[in-house]
C-alpha cells in the first residue's frame, strides 16, 4: 500500500561540485535579468508591457493545470468580463499576483498569512474545493493520473504535518527570525528553485497548489531584490515543457531513484530562467521597435496617444480608449480610422461597440 511521503524539511545541503555547476548557470541568468531589467527601465512601453506580460503569465500558468483558455480570449475578457471558470481562474491568478506583488513592493515578508491570503483570491468562484480557500487541508491527498490512491504517482506529507511543514519553509524563505546570520547562503535564483519545489511536494492546499507555487517564484525574486518590478515569469517556458517539469519535480521527491534529485531541478529551473529572459528580451524589443515605428508614421498627437493605448489594450473598444485618455470619442474613432486605414489595427464587422484588434503586438507577446 502506497503511504505519504516523509518529505525533508529544509535547508538542502549541496557539494562544493554541485554548487559550481549550479553557480555557472547562476552567473548566466543574473546577467540576462539584469540585461532585461535595465531594457525595460527605460522603454517607451514598460509599463503597458508588465501589464501584459502578467496577463500572459495568468494564462500559461491556468493552462499547466490543463485550462484552453487562450492570451487572446483573454484580452477579450476585459471587455467581456464573462462568467466561464476559466477566464475566473485566470482573473483569479492575477488579482492574486497583483495583490502579492503589492505586499512584497510595500515591505512585507513572504509568509504563511500571505500564502493563505492568496490562496482564498485564487479559489475566489473557481472550480475545485473553493470551500477550504485559505486553509491548509485537513485530508490526505495525491497526485496522479485517476481518482485512485492507489494509482498515485505522489503522495505528500500527512495533513496534520502542514503546520510544521509550511513554519519551516516560511523560516526557509525570509531566514531564522532571531539570528542575523546568513544560513543558506545560496543564491536566490537557486532558492526560488528549492521554495517552488518544495512548496509543491508539501502540496498544502486541496487545490491550486501549482498556480499558487509559480506565484511564489516571482514574489521570491522580488523580495529577494533580482527583480524590482514582475517583469519575470516562468510559466511560459514551464508549460512548454510541461511533462518535463513534472518529471523534475517528481525526481526531488526520489519518485523512480534511490535519493531525490534536487540537481536535475535546480539545472532545469535555471536553464528555464535564461530561456525566458532572453525570450522575454527579444519580445520587449520587438515591442519597442512596433511602437517607435507606428510613432513614425502618425502625425497627429491624438492619434499617436491612441496607438500607446493600443499597446495596453490590444484588443480595445473606443470606450476602453477614452477610459485610459482625455481623449472625446469622436476623437478616437477618427484616430483609429486612420490606424485601421495603414493596416496598423483592424477592427471588426460589429455596428456597436466595434474592438479593434493590435494583431502585430498579439503575436509578439504569445511568439
Amino acid at each position: 500500500m502506497k503511504t505519504p511521503y516523509n518529505l525533508p524539511f529544509l535547508p538542502i545541503h549541496f557539494d562544493s561540485e554541485t554548487e559550481l555547476a549550479f553557480y555557472k548557470k547562476v552567473v548566466e541568468a543574473s546577467s540576462k535579468l539584469e540585461r532585461l531589467k535595465q531594457k525595460l527601465r527605460y522603454s517607451l512601453v514598460n509599463e503597458s508591457f508588465i501589464q501584459l506580460l502578467t496577463l500572459h503569465e495568468s494564462v500559461q500558468s491556468t493552462r499547466i493545470e490543463g485550462t484552453q483558455v487562450t492570451f487572446s480570449e483573454m484580452l477579450e475578457d476585459k471587455i467581456d468580463q464573462q462568467q466561464d471558470w476559466e477566464k475566473v481562474e485566470v482573473r483569479n491568478y492575477q488579482k492574486a499576483l497583483k495583490m502579492g506583488v503589492e505586499f512584497i513592493q510595500t515591505g512585507y515578508p513572504l509568509t504563511e498569512r500571505l500564502i493563505r491570503d492568496l490562496h482564498k483570491i485564487l479559489m475566489e468562484n473557481a472550480r475545485g474545493s473553493t470551500s477550504a480557500s485559505g486553509e491548509y487541508r485537513k485530508i490526505q491527498n495525491f497526485i496522479g493520473p485517476t481518482k485512485h490512491i492507489k494509482d498515485a504517482s505522489y503522495i505528500p506529507p500527512e495533513p496534520q504535518r502542514m503546520g510544521e511543514y509550511m513554519t519551516n519553509l516560511e523560516r526557509y524563505i525570509n531566514g531564522h527570525p532571531y539570528r542575523n546570520i546568513e544560513e543558506d547562503p545560496l543564491h536566490p535564483l537557486i532558492k526560488a528553485a528549492i521554495i517552488h519545489a518544495q512548496f509543491e511536494s508539501i502540496h498544502p492546499f486541496l487545490d491550486g497548489n501549482g498556480r499558487l507555487g509559480r506565484i511564489l517564484i516571482v514574489l521570491y525574486l522580488l523580495q529577494s531584490n533580482l527583480i524590482e518590478s514582475p517583469f519575470f515569469f516562468l510559466s511560459e517556458e514551464l508549460e512548454r515543457e510541461k511533462f518535463k517539469y513534472y518529471a523534475m519535480l517528481n525526481g526531488v521527491r526520489g519518485i523512480g531513484r534511490n535519493e531525490p534529485d534536487w540537481k536535475s531541478w535546480i539545472l532545469f529551473f535555471l536553464d528555464a530562467t535564461i530561456r525566458m529572459a532572453e525570450h522575454q528580451f527579444e519580445k520587449l524589443d520587438k515591442a519597442e521597435k512596433l511602437y517607435e515605428n507606428g510613432i513614425a508614421k502618425l502625425d497627429q498627437q491624438s492619434t499617436k496617444k491612441v496607438w500607446r493605448a493600443l499597446f495596453e489594450f490590444p484588443v480595445a473598444t473606443v470606450q476602453k480608449i477614452e477610459d485610459t485618455t482625455d481623449l472625446a470619442p469622436a476623437t478616437i474613432r477618427k484616430s483609429l480610422a486612420q490606424l485601421v486605414q495603414q493596416n496598423m489595427v483592424f477592427g471588426d464587422d460589429r455596428k456597436r461597440n466595434r474592438r479593434y484588434y493590435h494583431y502585430d503586438l498579439i503575436r509578439i507577446m504569445t511568439g
